[in-house]
């Protein structure tokens, strides 16, 4: 800006003091020289230039992340499917996943989960390896390490939410907590609603309605006849150590098939 205006000064000054065929010389001179002008040709092409390397890193992500992807039908989880009845509903471009097991009777299991949320799990095989070992040690006394190992799994939980409906159109939603390290749920709350969409509504005001519902005490407050009770009932529609194994699976195989997808979105906006 002050560049230009000491150019009109100049310009001005000119046309009381020399006539006009300098003046025009003089200009073209401003014109030639302008540092203005030099720049915006330079920061046009450094624009471009980091939009090209922008896009030549997605493209060469996009390359390594598409080699690794498999279908769902040659999925390692696909046997657990065969052999639970659970199906996949298919959710492209969300995090939340589902799937969904029906009966003859005409109950329904659902079964919700985040994604991004399971697969960004902190997860360490030798302290799982650890719990596992200690768990069998059943003559043995919990000690301090174990402790210290439960302890630091506090925050190696996802939330599962479960909704089993009858026929009648009455459902029961249960909160859970995955915990990946011991490949097990924990029961949060138990809450009945007198009809399925009550339980299952995605919209905002559905989720808003179901938080001013009464949940019932906290799940640990029951009493513990009631609690193994709801727990083998979970167990008996499906919630199992086998369901956990599934759910970090397949997070894992959605988020990589999200990415993907989002590094093409990523992709076709830069090469406009």
């Amino acid at each position: 800006m002050f560049i230009s205006m000491f150019g009109r000064m100049a310009a001005r000054g000119a046309l009381n003091t020399v006539k006009t065929p300098i003046l025009s010389q003089s200009l073209k001179r401003v014109a030639a020289t302008s540092p203005s002008m030099r720049s915006f040709v330079s920061t046009k092409l450094i624009f471009n230039q980091q939009k090209q390397n922008v896009l030549e890193s997605i493209k060469s992500e996009l390359k390594i992340e598409k080699e690794g992807l498999s279908d769902l039908s040659e999925s390692p989880f696909k046997k657990f499917l065969e052999d639970s009845g659970f199906n996949v509903v298919e959710t492209p471009g969300k995090n939340e996943a589902q799937i969904v097991k029906k009966s003859e009777d005409g109950e329904t299991v659902h079964v919700n989960f985040d994604v991004a949320q399971v697969a960004n799990l902190p997860y360490d095989s030798a302290l799982a390896e650890n719990l596992k070992d200690e768990v069998n040690e059943v003559n043995e006394e919990p000690t301090d390490p174990e402790e210290e190992d439960f302890d630091s799994l506090g925050d190696n939980f996802a939330n599962v939410n479960v909704v089993i409906t009858k026929s009648d159109d009455s459902a029961l939603s249960f909160e859970l907590l995955l915990n990946l390290q011991e490949g097990s749920f924990y029961v949060d709350s138990v809450t009945p609603f007198k009809s399925s969409k009550q339980a299952l509504d995605e919209s905002a005001e559905a989720e808003i309605s179901r938080e001013l519902v009464y949940h019932g005490p906290p799940f640990s407050n029951l009493d513990e006849e009631l609690q193994e009770s709801l727990e083998s009932y979970l167990e008996s529609r499906g919630i199992t150590e086998e369901l956990a194994a599934f759910i970090g699976s397949y997070s894992e195989f959605k988020e990589n098939n999200e990415y993907v997808s989002w590094l093409e979105n990523m992709d076709t906006f830069f090469k406009k």
